[in-house]
């Protein structure tokens, strides 16, 4: 199984990522979760995932510093960003 981290502010968002995608059944295990920047930092010291889905506008450290980061300490690490978008 590929290991995926999950990071958003919105604990919502977080819950219904988790529950709306069939990771499993997609060769996915959750190994983490994050609603800031640093946590989900540490997860990825920690988890050593193949996968970050991440926020862009969260504490601590946004999206892009986030995977700047991630990458420098996992090279090979794949990333998804999401951005809300302001409502019309």
């Amino acid at each position: 199984m590929l290991r995926v981290v999950l990071a958003d502010d919105e604990k919502k968002v977080l819950l219904l990522m988790r529950k709306l995608i069939d990771w499993e059944g997609l060769g996915f295990e959750i190994v983490g979760m994050a609603s800031d920047g640093i946590s989900a930092l540490d997860q990825v010291r920690e988890k050593k995932p193949h996968l970050l889905v991440t926020d862009i506008r969260m504490p601590g450290y946004d999206g892009i510093d986030l995977i700047r980061q991630a990458k420098q300490i996992q090279p090979g690490l794949h990333f998804y960003h999401r951005q809300r978008l302001p409502p019309v």
